[in-house]
């Protein structure tokens, strides 16, 4: 028998292995296409129960508004319903009498960015204001276009981030409908800050609120130049804030002139009874006499929970501090400047890594508005430990406040008589 060597016999072995190979790896091709196929559908499947649950969601929201009722006006209004809110517009003056929306839980997780998909109101039969009662576009020859501004900023009455989990809720807050015509400095700071505080409370108490948002309209208001609907400019907006649980029925509404204002939220607070009274409207007409008295005639700001921290306080009120001393709040229009700032150590931390003192005022991380940072060279000139004596305690900081990578203003501080007790002044 002739010997044909090792190699006769390893050959077909080779192949066998090879196709063994190229066979397991179309298998698992297979496999994988299949799992990649049904993670696919799956992914469609949830995209299409996310949009049904948030269409829910928003007839829940209108649902919700029903029970204590539209507010009731002396004059005519036309009612206009939107996905998650309502308004009622006044023809005469181009602007909501009342918008109506509640706030709920789900803004925490929410994360739907801004739109600026600005539009008219078709919904509005006698029409709402454009962009031509706020700017004028001019075309260059290159394409492109210039803005001309009358000085105000598109106000929104129903904010947009109250709706940032559902992409449909938040669009339709970019109604003109759901605008007036708004300061700058107050559209972005003051009026912001507020919208800010009541998205907190929800936040921190895990709650649904009713709210109320409009601007006074009286008829002595000027109209914007140049405007093509003839809108006119608010002097005042009100915001009413309501819980009508059955376990805390409570209420307060805040009143504000529409430019910068420099107090803390609480000073503009006033009972929705006297915003009744400035309106004509009648505010929450099904519930019972006695709720309504509960809600709206108390106007105590601390009935809400607005911190989601239990050490956090209010910004001490800028009016009572003395001359050339500032509140936590009004730090960040001293950035770049030498001065006092006066709050509560509400966080305290040192890092063993850096050696350095990391303090908070007011308000802790993650929602931190006033930082002190004492560096390990400069802990050396305190004859105590900061984070541990300055915690809980008022003091005074002095010093240039700058801001850090996450837009926050603070103080570095070098030597111990920068802080102060604020007993002590």
């Amino acid at each position: 028998m002739p010997y044909h060597g090792v190699n006769s016999y390893f050959y077909p072995m080779k192949w066998l292995l090879i196709f063994m190979g190229f066979t397991t790896s179309m298998i698992a091709q297979t496999q994988l296409e299949q799992k990649e196929a049904e993670l696919k559908n799956l992914k469609v499947k949830m995209g299409a129960i996310s949009a049904d649950i948030e269409l829910l969601k928003l007839a829940q929201c209108m649902d919700l508004l029903q029970v204590p009722g539209f507010p009731v006006a002396k004059k005519s209004l036309e009612i206009v319903k939107h996905s998650g809110y309502a308004i009622g517009f006044d023809c005469e003056n181009k602007m909501p009498a009342w918008t109506f929306h509640v706030v709920t839980p789900d803004i925490t997780f929410g994360n739907v960015s801004r739109t600026n998909d600005f539009r008219p109101d078709t919904a509005v039969s006698c029409g709402s204001s454009d962009e031509r009662d706020y700017f004028t576009r001019e075309p260059r020859k290159d394409g492109t276009e210039i803005f001309k501004g009358f000085g105000f900023d598109r106000g929104h009455l129903v904010p947009s981030a109250d709706f940032k989990w559902s992409p449909i809720g938040l669009s339709e807050t970019y109604f003109y409908s759901n605008m007036t015509p708004q300061r700058p400095q107050f559209n972005r700071e003051s009026w912001a800050e507020i919208e800010g505080l009541v998205r907190k409370i929800v936040d921190a108490e895990k709650k649904t609120l009713y709210v109320l948002t409009a601007p006074i309209i009286t008829g002595s208001l000027k109209t914007v130049e140049n405007s093509v609907h003839q809108v006119k400019i608010p002097d005042w907006h009100y915001k009413v804030v309501a819980d009508i649980s059955m376990e805390t029925p409570r209420g307060m509404a805040f009143l504000m002139p529409n430019r910068k204002c420099e107090n803390r939220p609480s000073a503009y607070v006033v009972s929705i009874d006297s915003i009744e009274k400035l309106t004509g409207l009648d505010f929450f007409p099904n519930l019972s006499d006695s709720m309504e008295r509960k809600i709206e005639s108390r106007a105590d700001f601390n009935d809400w929970k607005t911190q989601t921290n239990s050490n956090d306080v209010e910004p001490l009120n800028a009016l009572e501090l003395p001359k050339g001393f500032f509140n936590t709040e009004q730090a960040l229009s001293k950035v770049g400047s030498t001065c006092t700032i006066v709050g509560k150590v509400v966080s305290a931390k040192f890092s063993a890594k850096s050696e350095a003192t990391f303090l908070n005022l007011d308000q802790s991380f993650p929602k931190q508005i006033f930082s002190v940072m004492i560096w390990k060279d400069g802990r050396k000139n305190f004859s105590y430990k900061p984070e541990v004596d300055l915690f809980g305690k008022y003091i005074t900081v002095k010093g240039r406040v700058e801001l850090d990578k996450n837009g926050v203003p603070g103080i570095t501080v070098e030597r111990e008589e920068q802080i102060q007790f604020l007993e002590e002044e």
